[in-house]
């Protein structure tokens, strides 16, 4: 039924990628920006992809967000910056901060831990695209 090396996992997670690639209310497609992986401070595996549609121009722009590993699920929400952060905030209490410059290799999650309803924060090492875009 799947080819040789083709497991579900990986179909799903393309499934959600296109998914969210071609989901649009403005028109404008989420581009990958970039991945990330580590661990979580119960000590287990996280990963995950996320997305915006920033144009280089915008002060706050569409984002998402899909874990792969560790936590579970698809969350959409918004993308924002200050003077010295890039900031992804996602429904279900979910946000991701980068430093405000280009070739960042680490970010931070902020996460609801379910046992305790807290939230949490890690730093992990990320895969950040480098995207170019026109002048404004």
């Amino acid at each position: 039924m799947f080819q040789k090396g083709l497991s579900v996992k990986a179909l799903v997670v393309a499934a959600l990628t296109l998914l969210i690639c071609q989901s649009t209310r403005a028109g404008i497609p989420l581009d990958i920006e970039g991945s990330c992986s580590g661990a979580l401070l119960d000590g287990s595996s996280i990963s995950y992809t996320y997305y915006s549609n920033y144009d280089g121009c915008r002060k706050i722009s569409r984002a998402a967000i899909t874990f792969t590993s560790g936590l579970r699920g698809h969350y959409r929400g918004k993308r924002s910056f200050t003077a010295t952060e890039d900031i992804y905030s996602f429904h279900g209490g979910y946000k991701l901060i980068f430093a405000n410059s280009t070739g960042n290799t680490s970010g931070t999650l902020i996460y609801p831990d379910e046992a305790s309803g807290e939230k949490k924060s890690v730093t992990l090492e990320c895969s950040i695209r480098n995207n170019e875009y026109a002048d404004c």
